[in-house]
């Protein structure tokens, strides 16, 4: 499937905005200062955001912050390799319910369960896919890009218009370097936004394969945007809590990203809201990392202006 995007009003030029051009409502929000604080005073620290709630393409009030510029995009990728697996699956190229075997050589480090199981197991490209965005499996993330290839999974995000992201192959491969592994590939506050807005309002996928998408991201185990908010992951389980968030985060060490969909129980729209980091100074892989905080931020600040 192919189609151009749904498209930011102010996030396309990837330009830093003077705080409160965009749209208007981001002077009182401190997009500048969270940068600042994001980089422990030290300059070179960036933030990216971009907010809409669903009520149409392009129909609705939005904010943008740095939102076209291009970000390391950590697990953030997963997304869009998820995409080009389900388009092979709408095209008949593929099944989710096709079986693919995880060999000792497929173990990578990094997030994930595969690499504590037993190799030479079978899953289904489903169960892969699940583990890919839910628990951020970097080896079932391989596995899937071996199924789908690098190439088809950088056609399908240029097809669709997401010009600033790029998969420059398989995760953790890179040999170490000072405690981390770079991440090469990118993309920004806009695609992936356009992306997740795309696929809730059905314009990315058949109607079965968009319900399907939809139901992985709900599980997800890992998520910061409503951390600032008070989300309760398990009163979302027990069916006991007024929104759910449905997202994929992304983390290496500088880098807290995370992207997504609020939903609500009661008549509030849908509202899509990305946040990127580029640059913190805190480089620990710990709940309270200052980046992930900074993420909480800044989700909180636009949820209080667009779903109060």
């Amino acid at each position: 499937m192919s189609g151009k995007r749904g498209g930011w009003s102010a996030a396309q030029s990837g330009e830093r905005p003077h705080q409160g051009d965009e749209v208007g409502h981001e002077q009182g929000l401190g997009f500048a200062q969270l940068e600042v604080e994001l980089g422990g005073g030290a300059p070179g620290a960036r933030l990216g955001l971009c907010a809409e709630p669903l009520h149409g393409a392009g129909g609705g009030a939005q904010l943008a912050w740095r939102a076209g510029e291009a970000f390391p995009a950590a697990s953030t990728i997963k997304v869009f390799v998820l995409q080009a697996l389900f388009e092979l699956v709408a095209s008949g190229g593929l099944a989710l319910t096709d079986q693919r075997t995880v060999r000792a050589a497929d173990l990578v480090t990094g997030s994930g369960v595969l690499k504590a199981l037993t190799p030479g197991r079978d899953y289904s490209l489903h169960d892969l896919a699940t583990l890919m965005i839910i628990v951020s499996d970097n080896t079932a993330t391989n596995v899937l890009i071996d199924v789908v290839g690098v190439d088809a999974v950088n056609a399908c995000v240029q097809s669709r218009g997401w010009t600033a992201t790029h998969l420059a192959g398989k995760l953790q491969t890179a040999q170490a370097q000072a405690g981390t592994k770079p991440s090469r590939s990118v993309t920004s506050p806009a695609d992936l936004g356009d992306y997740f807005a795309r696929l809730w309002r059905g314009e990315l996928l058949p109607g079965a394969l968009t319900a399907t998408c939809q139901a992985i991201y709900r599980r997800q185990q890992h998520t910061d945007l409503g951390r600032a908010l008070g989300y309760d992951p398990y009163s979302v389980e027990l069916g006991a809590a007024p929104w759910r968030v449905a997202s994929k985060s992304g983390s290496i060490r500088g880098v807290r990203n995370d992207a997504g969909v609020f939903e609500f129980e009661d008549s509030r729209t849908p509202l899509v809201l990305v946040v990127m980091t580029q640059g913190c100074a805190d480089e620990r892989f710990h709940p309270n990392n200052l980046g992930a905080q900074v993420v909480g931020k800044a989700a909180a600040a636009a949820f209080g202006v667009l779903a109060p």
